[in-house]
């Protein structure tokens, strides 16, 4: 499988992040999500407490301008969208509504590569890259939505007879995949016969039966990739590794449950996970210094007999059963229910629960849910400790078109304040208690004066309700600002003594002194968009590691400039050669190092890798 090119923010050497030259250094829990190390909101960059905004549809570039308002509410992620070529362009048309075309062609790949379409109304590969430079600046990292499970269908699937019935998954798969992926198209790399799946066996078994239907049936028609075959694996190593390059913080795994494990039945176990994810997660962790965040999205059930503890090696995953708990307690005064202490799949710090997906919105589920149930559910999940959370930002409308980005309900003043409360308390524990219909979050400690609390009223009125009475053992003495409604509340001697949950049904405390701080200006600007002219550079710092080019007369070469290993191409290869030289790693001769002077300054430095690797990407001419 041929490599996929590097982006243009390659940092392939530890050097990127030593000599702090690189594009960013988005990253682990441990380290600065960007070059200066600014985090101007006080986000968390804990992967067990992140809260994550799914950008849902929104282009890169819309998004990008929205990236300091996502940052001032307090979001520490946001999920983008399949950001990989499809079959059918999606640049004009609406998210729904249309008879052949809307959001669910995202989830059609023709190839496992960002996309560089024109018509793709997500955008391009450099709009891609400008964004999550965009928002590693403001301390949020980026996780993109991944479809490694299937490939697009033919565009006549559902209207052709002979099509729709043949059990051949070429027959059945999009034209455009040959172009993007010839190698997984001319080895016919699908599971056969072509089937959809029925998920009849997923509660009842037999467990054969069931694994047979998730792993190797067609979700919706969509041709089942043979996830087992090691030239798929590649490819979608390769496309997992582009998109790390490109400043990617971690993924959100497709239809996770329909890719077999290595616990599955002998037929159809196989070690897809741990030579992709696993790999992709020790490459990121090598090369930059940074732990991906990574879940599975698994509905409702893994099937008869397959275990969820089969993903917890490779991510976290969703958990349904908790998420509908949730959604229904917020709004039936079970406040118990609102807040329990277990997770029905795996641990906190293996689940991801949201206030809503695509699919729940999309299918009906939770579409009907008012923003103050939603609201709601919000808080029960993001000001827990150790739950990764995240919030749907859903159109203004479903006849809008693809790529818009809409200010919709999570830029609500009770989402930010739930979303900085997490900010604050993250990884300080929690107390869980309920009282008069109110569930309670409380983190921090009252010993240290430093403790807070949510109150979540879980009633299906959200009338002022009074929280006299309820215990925040978290708390200690004193009188707080409800961060939402403006109004205070007395703590003494591990209870509230007076204080009101306003109308949107929440309450957010904590002392004054631990507000997140704001900037005190404005966030840098962002640069325009490469597009065909060459990129602006950072200035290297004085520091930065040079090789002076040798003045003594070197024989004209017969090689290009930067073609460095002397093959003939200018590639990959050549950027990380420089890398290597100026990590004093290997020793360049002197028509290399003449060579390696891509950028005719008379020296060799770290811009010289990084303008190959412009070139390589498209973005620069020479």
């Amino acid at each position: 499988m041929k490599k996929r090119i590097l982006s243009v923010v390659l940092a392939v050497c530890l050097l990127a992040t030593c000599f702090a030259i690189a594009q960013y250094s988005a990253t682990a829990a441990s380290t600065d999500k960007n070059v200066s190390g600014a985090n101007p909101y006080s986000i968390t960059d804990s992967n067990d407490n992140a809260t994550i905004l799914q950008c849902w549809n929104w282009s890169y570039s819309n998004l990008e301008a929205k990236m300091e308002k996502i940052a001032k509410q307090g979001f520490s992620v946001v999920q983008i969208s399949p950001p990989n070529e499809i079959k059918e362009g999606t640049k004009g048309h609406k998210v729904t509504g249309e008879t052949t075309n809307g959001w669910w062609m995202f989830y059609q790949p023709a190839g496992f590569q960002i996309n560089e379409s024109t018509d793709n109304a997500l955008g391009t590969k450099a709009e891609l890259v400008s964004m999550v430079e965009t928002a590693h600046k403001y301390g949020v990292r980026v996780i993109a939505d991944s479809v490694i499970n299937h490939m697009g269908t033919a565009n006549d699937e559902e209207t052709n007879s002979s099509k729709k019935n043949s059990t051949d998954p070429m027959v059945h798969l999009t034209p455009a995949a040959a172009k993007f992926e010839p190698e997984i198209v001319n080895n016919k790399l699908f599971h056969t016969p072509w089937f959809n799946m029925t998920y009849k066996y997923e509660w009842d078994g037999p467990e054969d039966t069931c694994t047979r239907d998730l792993t190797r049936g067609c979700t919706s028609r969509l041709p089942d990739l043979k996830t087992e075959d090691p030239r798929v694996q590649s490819a979608i190593y390769d496309y997992l590794q582009e998109l790390v390059d490109a400043g990617i913080d971690g993924f959100r795994f497709d239809a996770a449950k329909h890719i077999e494990t290595p616990n599955d039945l002998a037929a159809y176990k196989s070690d897809f996970w741990k030579n992709t994810v696993t790999k992709v997660k020790n490459y990121a962790k090598s090369t930059y210094k940074k732990d991906l965040l990574s879940y599975g999205e698994i509905l409702n059930t893994c099937g008869y007999n397959r275990k969820y503890s089969a993903y917890f090696p490779f991510m976290k995953v969703t958990d349904s059963t908790i998420y509908r708990q949730v959604q229904k307690a917020v709004i039936q005064s079970s406040p118990s229910q609102a807040i329990p202490q277990n997770m029905a799949n795996g641990s906190k710090a293996q689940t991801v629960l949201w206030n809503e997906s695509h699919d729940t919105y999309m299918d009906g589920e939770s579409k009907n849910y008012s923003k103050a149930q939603r609201n709601k559910t919000w808080a029960a999940i993001a000001a827990r400790d150790g739950i990764t959370s995240m919030y749907l930002a859903r159109p203004a409308s479903l006849t809008q078109q693809l790529g818009v980005a809409s200010d919709s309900d999570w830029t609500a003043k009770e989402v930010a304040a739930v979303n900085h409360f997490n900010n604050i308390f993250a990884g300080k524990g929690e107390y869980l208690g309920n009282a008069s219909g109110i569930a309670v979050i409380g983190r921090g400690s009252s010993t240290t004066k430093g403790g807070g609390a949510v109150l979540v009223n879980c009633a299906s009125s959200t009338s002022n309700k009074s929280a006299s009475g309820v215990a925040v053992a978290t708390m200690s003495n004193g009188t707080y600002k409800d961060q939402i409604s403006g109004t205070n509340f007395v703590v003494s001697n591990g209870k509230i003594t007076s204080g009101t949950i306003g109308n949107t049904g929440i309450a957010v405390l904590y002392p004054e002194s631990l507000e997140p701080t704001q900037p005190a200006t404005e966030a840098p600007t962002t640069t325009a968009p490469v597009t065909t002219t060459a990129p602006a550079t950072t200035t290297a710092p004085v520091t930065d590691p040079v090789t002076t080019v040798p003045e003594t007369t070197v024989p004209e070469s017969k090689f290009k400039s930067g073609d460095v290993n002397r093959d003939g191409n200018i590639n990959i290869k050549d950027a990380t050669m420089i890398q290597k030289a100026l990590a004093e790693l290997i020793k360049l001769d002197e028509e290399q190092t003449k060579l390696a002077d891509f950028d005719g300054d008379n020296r060799v430095s770290i811009r010289d890798a990084t303008r190959i690797q412009y070139v390589i990407a498209g973005l620069l001419k020479v």
